[in-house]
């Protein structure tokens, strides 16, 4: 299947993370008779690329803080975690998930109150 693009794929492999044939078949995964035109398929690359790189920078960064000079699983699982909601199968995030903090909106902090409120009047009311 020698198509004029073919070489074109060969080079754009060399500075791409992902392939167009690496998409073409992600595409026949999700529905066998689905063709993306060619812009499509460059579009998804350079987000894919742009995602990765992004990723991998923030990566970085975090190992850097960590004073190390070697990129962790750790460290891409916790940027994608907290930014993107990405898990990471097969890695335990225990640590990490334990530090994320939970916001509560106050409007829904006064309506807990007030329902505890409402129940301890109640109690004691029926205790009379």
């Amino acid at each position: 299947m020698n198509s004029p693009s073919s070489g074109l794929d060969m080079a754009e492999s060399a500075s791409s993370l992902i392939t167009r044939r690496k998409i073409q078949e992600m595409v026949a995964q999700i529905d066998p008779s689905e063709r993306l035109e060619p812009e499509v398929e460059d579009i998804l690359l350079e987000l894919a690329d742009e995602f990765i790189e992004s990723v991998t920078q923030f990566a970085s960064r975090l190992a850097v803080h960590r004073k190390s000079s070697t990129l962790e699983v750790r460290d891409v699982q916790l940027h994608l975690e907290r930014n993107w909601n990405i898990r990471i199968p097969g890695f335990a995030s225990e640590e990490i998930r334990s530090v994320r903090k939970s916001t509560v909106p106050s409007s829904h902090t006064q309506k807990v109150t007030a329902v505890n409120n409402a129940k301890s009047s109640l109690a004691a009311s029926s205790s009379k």
